[in-house]
């Protein structure tokens, strides 16, 4: 089996709804693995699987399996998406993209389960090496920052940066800590006849999160199977932008996909 690795940048903000009962403030919650926003599978791969139906492209059933009388697996199998970073407010700059050792030790293992080729892992792990320990919130940077909060706290700095994108101006906290940091609430509101008859209160993950997915396929097989599973990455890698969750209609889940593995 061979495996793809692909960040998920999220353009606008992302509802995909766990689809939970809950009795909180919050009325329609975020999928979450734990304490941390994901996006399952089954989400993302019924998303990819609309947008490609719509063009009617002819590997549809192929790579993401058949459906009624022609019911079978994708060739394609599509992994729960994680996060890698999520956007935190600054006094010196919009964000900083926070993450916590404990995720970028996750992304090491499954580059390496998977034995995925990822040319900068050794970059990777020297991050990793420096974070693990750390107890207090960290940001390192190539610039020369003082005094910089993030959400009304003030963290250490260390002028230091990484050969990776995603590691560009990155905000580094301890896994208690990052829990902590709270999704943003939005307040939706039905109007029947002008008038307001219902308000709720929905949760989002906000544009600029980064989450990383694989996308796994099979080797042994014949030509034409081959060809199917090329024309679609081709497709998915060329067109990049890609709605996913509800709200489409208001601009929500629009995402951006970037291949980071090597071929």
């Amino acid at each position: 089996m061979k495996a793809n690795l692909y960040t998920i940048k999220t353009l606008t903000n992302l509802h995909v709804g766990s689809g939970d009962i809950n009795f909180d403030i919050i009325d329609n919650q975020v999928q979450k693995d734990r304490f941390l926003p994901i996006i399952h599978s089954s989400s993302l791969k019924g998303a990819l699987r609309e947008h490609f139906s719509k063009r009617g492209d002819n590997f549809i059933n192929f790579i993401f399996g058949g459906e009624g009388d022609e019911k079978k697996e994708g060739a394609i199998s599509f992994f729960e998406s994680k996060l890698l970073t999520r956007p935190v407010r600054s006094n010196v700059k919009p964000y900083f993209s926070a993450t916590t050792p404990e995720i970028i030790k996750g992304l090491i293992e499954t580059i390496k389960t998977f034995n995925i080729n990822y040319a900068k892992l050794d970059e990777l792990e020297k991050f990793y090496n420096k974070i693990k320990s750390l107890d207090k919130i960290t940001i390192f940077s190539k610039d020369n920052l003082d005094e910089v909060y993030l959400e009304d706290k003030k963290v250490k700095v260390e002028k230091k940066s990484f050969d990776i994108d995603f590691l560009k101006d990155i905000a580094v906290y301890p896994y208690k800590e990052f829990i902590k940091l709270e999704l943003p609430v939005i307040a939706r509101n039905k109007l029947e006849n002008g008038k307001s008859v219902n308000l709720w209160y929905e949760e989002v993950v906000p544009s600029e999160s980064l989450f990383y997915v694989i996308l796994l396929q099979p080797d042994n097989i014949d030509n034409s199977d081959k060809d199917k599973i090329n024309q679609f990455l081709r497709s998915f890698e060329k067109e990049k932008i890609f709605q996913i969750g509800a709200n489409k209609s208001i601009g929500y889940g629009f995402c951006r996909f970037k291949r980071i593995s090597d071929e």
